[in-house]
C-alpha cells in the first residue's frame, strides 16, 4: 500500500515541481527584469554619454572643425554649414555609442536577471519537494507502525482471551 502510493505521489510531485518551477520562473523573470531594465538604460544612457563625451566627441568635433574650418572660413555662410556638419556628426556619434552601451547593458541585465530569478525558483521547489517527501515518508512510515500496532494489539487481546479461556 505504501509503495505505490509513494510512486504515484512521486509522479505527481514531479510534474507539480515542474509545473511550479516554470510559471514561478516566468513570474519572477517578468517582473524583475521590467523594473531592472529600466534603471539598467537610464545608468547606462549616463555612463555612455559620459563616456562618448570624454573620448570620442572630443575628436570627432576636433576633426570635422579642423576641415571644415580650413575650408571654408572665408565666406560667413560657410560657418553655419561647418555648425550644422559638426552638430550632425556629434549627433550621429552619441546615438550610435548610446545605442551600442545600452544594448549591452540590457543583455547584460536581463541575462542576470533570469539567471538569478531561475535559480531562486529552483531552489523554493526543491525545498518545496523535499518538505513533501520528508511528510510522505514520515507519514507512510506512521501509518506502517499503527498498522503493527494495532495488529500486535489484535494478537494479545487474541491470547489473553485464550488464556481466560483456558482457564475457566
Amino acid at each position: 500500500m505504501g509503495s505505490s502510493m509513494g510512486s504515484s505521489m512521486g509522479s505527481s510531485v514531479e510534474s507539480s515541481v515542474g509545473s511550479s518551477v516554470e510559471s514561478s520562473v516566468d513570474s519572477s523573470v517578468e517582473s524583475s527584469v521590467e523594473s531592472s531594465v529600466e534603471s539598467s538604460m537610464r545608468s547606462s544612457v549616463e555612463s555612455s554619454v559620459d563616456n562618448l563625451v570624454e573620448s570620442s566627441v572630443e575628436s570627432s568635433v576636433e576633426s570635422s572643425m579642423k576641415s571644415s574650418v580650413e575650408s571654408s572660413v572665408v565666406e560667413s555662410s560657410v560657418g553655419s554649414s561647418v555648425e550644422r556638419s559638426v552638430e550632425s556628426s556629434i549627433e550621429r556619434s552619441v546615438e550610435r555609442s548610446v545605442e551600442r552601451s545600452v544594448e549591452r547593458s540590457v543583455e547584460r541585465s536581463v541575462e542576470s536577471l533570469i539567471e538569478r530569478s531561475v535559480e531562486r525558483s529552483v531552489e523554493s521547489s526543491v525545498e518545496r519537494s523535499v518538505e513533501r517527501s520528508v511528510e510522505s515518508s514520515v507519514e507512510s512510515s506512521v501509518e506502517r507502525s499503527v498498522e503493527s500496532l494495532i495488529s500486535s494489539h489484535e494478537e494479545c487481546v487474541l491470547l489473553s482471551q485464550l488464556a481466560l479461556f483456558r482457564t475457566k
